[in-house]
């Protein structure tokens, strides 16, 4: 069975720990690369060490990454990372909410059609029926031998 990797520090989501970079949570940060990402939180590779520490970010593809210095707000600026504008803030806000309004819709569309079939005394077609979730079972080990 193979060894299960070992677990890094713990992720800091604390405003105050974050604030030493410049970064508050989910804030959008831009490389010197002019990649754009999320911050997630702060992992510090001692706990009592603060100057250990360096901010972790989420990329588009859904990569975690921590930024390259472990420097504090003033560096981070002068090497090249910048926080971007409220506007790109609040247009990925907006994103987000229209995205989950999109959908809200759909699923109430759905229930709107199993009632109005419902109703007539229609069968329900079968791609509103939701398919039943698979659950893992746990095999004993004593049934195995």
């Amino acid at each position: 069975m193979p060894k299960k990797a070992k677990k890094g520090p713990p992720l800091i989501t604390a405003e105050e720990d974050l604030a030493a970079f410049g970064f508050k949570l989910s804030d959008i940060v831009r490389t010197p690369l002019g990649i754009t990402a999320t911050v997630i939180g702060v992992k510090y590779e001692a706990a009592d060490d603060k100057s250990s520490g360096r901010v972790w970010v989420k990329y588009e593809n859904g990569h975690e990454a921590p930024l390259e210095p472990k420097l504090n707000a003033g560096f981070m600026s002068a090497l090249g990372y910048r926080k971007c504008s409220e506007a790109d803030h609040i247009r990925r806000d907006v994103g987000a909410h229209m995205a989950e309004q999109k959908k809200q819709d759909e699923e109430r569309k759905v229930v709107e059609e199993v009632l109005r079939c419902k109703e007539q005394g229609l069968p329900i077609p079968e791609h509103l029926i939701p398919k039943p979730k698979t659950t893992k079972k746990k095999t004993d080990a004593k049934k195995k031998k």
